[in-house]
């Protein structure tokens, strides 16, 4: 087995081990995500009179805040020193304190006896804030779950550097795939990338188990990362037997990639230092080797990627069959993991026992949307369906807010909606918890006239923006962030307009100075209409390399 050049033994390689992991996590937002159920809980208890579960509650809530604030801490600490160059003593410290911090507060939100969160929701009614978020809160749950066990196996890992496991790749797919990747695709994609589990033949393998996780994990990682301008898409896992090799493919139909950058990730040269992101393949590359496997790529932009991986099966070795759903068929049919609304029509390599009707489609296929989804036959007319929620309205004070995400290319990728609540506040954190922070906000409510009018708020994280839009690192910079909300500002009232928004609607937008200041006449005419705000001029799409 080749030796790797640049961290084969010592500290260097401690540090690349613990880049990898960190590289591989992603816990962040899912942290996030409770933090935010755990406000919204105690919200709806203080609205609902319950005193007494409010102080208890209030006092869990308190820990998690100072936690995920030491978590932040911990993390921006580890970014400064790798974007810095530090000494690798310090950024391994500065890695591994991070990764303490992140286990800790695992250990905190997985404890039976924190947060009392069934118990507390018996005090509310079913149609509160919280009790409908409670499933999205599960499978936050679930992917932290998941998470505590690879940070678990990597310290064990750590402590037994030789450690060597035999077994079954196929139990380990499917095993993996419900019980770690499924929750983190339908959350990070809000549920517009579907997983599919192919043919998987059983076969015995043996080498290091846990990085086999981490692997399989980062190489769906990626494939969801190609498909973040689609509006659906798939990733689908197989292996098949095939000689003496057990074959694993992991297929996506996302945006592809170039021969140059398929040699790129083939045959850079395996060097990590200073950087916070492009880990994934060269762990991916370093675990293909460990495990004696062959290694391709076959891409073609616009069309998707298809990784292969062959790992040698153990010679004189059988792995046990799997019995089917039926008990009958050795090869069972691609089975789909999730909602069947993420499937695109007309998907070539979709398995004809999985076909989706246009009824069932919808546009944000996302199972922990609080706000209605748009009907079918609706499904463009964004406009329409904002318009229809703010005069369905049943709240004292009439109102309706949205989230809506526009590419440059024109395309809506992200939109979600709802009506006021009859009863207490109506928050974009809850109708789209996964999203909120990255899209264009908006909110109907009537203005002095009496008039409907829209106020529009720019993505609330900037550098969560950027990565939602894939911008690299090197293109990220405030000026960068102002001319693309500019950009989306004026497609979101396009879209809006071309959907059924009346264009002499009254807009307002937030920070206007900030994301207009070459346009001073508009900055003038505030509140203006939005078709005033859609005849305005893009600075056109982000040019990539």
């Amino acid at each position: 087995m080749p030796v790797m050049p640049d961290y084969s033994d010592g500290i260097k390689k401690e540090v690349v081990e613990i880049k990898f992991l960190i590289h591989d996590l992603r816990v962040e937002r899912f942290i996030n995500e409770v933090v935010h159920f755990h406000v919204t809980l105690n919200t709806d208890l203080e609205l609902c009179g319950v005193d007494q579960a409010q102080l208890l509650h209030g006092q869990d809530l308190q820990v998690l805040k100072e936690k995920a604030v030491s978590l932040r801490k911990a993390f921006q600490d580890y970014s400064n020193a790798v974007r810095n160059f530090s000494p690798d003593r310090t950024v391994l410290l500065a890695g591994r304190h991070y990764v303490n911090t992140i286990y800790s507060v695992c250990e905190l939100v997985l404890s039976p006896l924190w947060g009392r969160v069934d118990k507390v929701l018996t005090f509310l009614p079913p149609d509160s804030r919280s009790a409908k978020a409670r499933t999205h809160y599960l499978n936050c749950i679930h992917f932290i779950r998941g998470v505590y066990y690879r940070i678990q196996q990597f310290l064990d890992e750590q402590d037994n550097k030789g450690v060597y496991q035999e077994f079954d790749i196929a139990a380990e797919i499917e095993d993996f795939t419900r019980d770690v990747v499924y929750s983190y695709v339908m959350e990070h994609s809000s549920g517009r990338v579907q997983m599919e589990l192919d043919r998987l033949d059983p076969a015995l393998v043996g080498g290091n188990l846990p990085r086999f996780r981490r692997m399989l994990f980062n190489l769906v990682m990626n494939a969801v990362d190609a498909m973040s301008n689609r509006d659906a898409g798939i990733v689908a896992l197989s292996d098949t037997l095939e000689s003496d090799r057990a074959v694993l493919r992991i297929r996506d139909n996302g945006t592809g990639m170039s021969p140059e950058k398929v040699k790129q990730l083939l045959t850079d040269r395996d060097t990590l230092d200073g950087e916070l992101h492009s880990l994934g393949f060269v762990f991916v590359r370093q675990t293909a080797r460990e495990f004696g496997a062959d290694l391709s790529i076959e891409s073609e932009v616009g069309k998707g990627t298809t990784i292969t991986i062959g790992f040698p099966c153990l010679p004189g070795t059988q792995a046990a069959s799997r019995p089917s759903a039926n008990g009958t068929a050795t090869h069972p049919a691609p089975r789909l993991v999730g909602p069947l609304s993420a499937r695109p029509f007309g998907e070539p390599w979709a398995s004809a026992t999985a076909l989706v009707s246009p009824e069932s489609h919808t546009v944000v296929p996302a199972p922990a949307l609080t706000g209605p989804l748009a009907p079918a036959a609706e499904a463009k007319r964004y406009g329409r369906i904002v318009l229809h929620d703010y005069e369905t309205c049943e709240a004292k004070y009439p109102g309706a807010i949205f989230a809506m995400s526009v590419t440059d290319r024109d395309e809506v990728d992200f939109f979600s909606h709802a009506p006021y609540e009859k009863y207490g506040a109506t928050e974009h954190a809850g109708l789209s918890p996964m999203f909120f922070e990255v899209a264009v906000r908006g909110r109907m409510e009537p203005d002095e006239e009496k008039r409907p009018a829209i106020t529009l708020k720019a993505p609330q994280n900037s550098r969560e923006y950027f990565e939602y839009k894939d911008v690299p690192e090197e293109e990220r910079s405030a000026a960068s962030y102002a001319r693309m909300v500019h950009d989306e500002y004026i497609r979101v009232a396009r879209k809006l307009v071309d959907t059924g928004m009346p264009p002499e609607t009254v807009v307002l937008i937030d920070r206007l100075q900030e994301f207009f200041r070459d346009e001073p006449d508009l900055a003038k005419a505030e509140p203006f209409s939005l078709g005033l705000l859609a005849s305005q001029a893009v600075s056109g799409p982000r040019v990539r390399d």
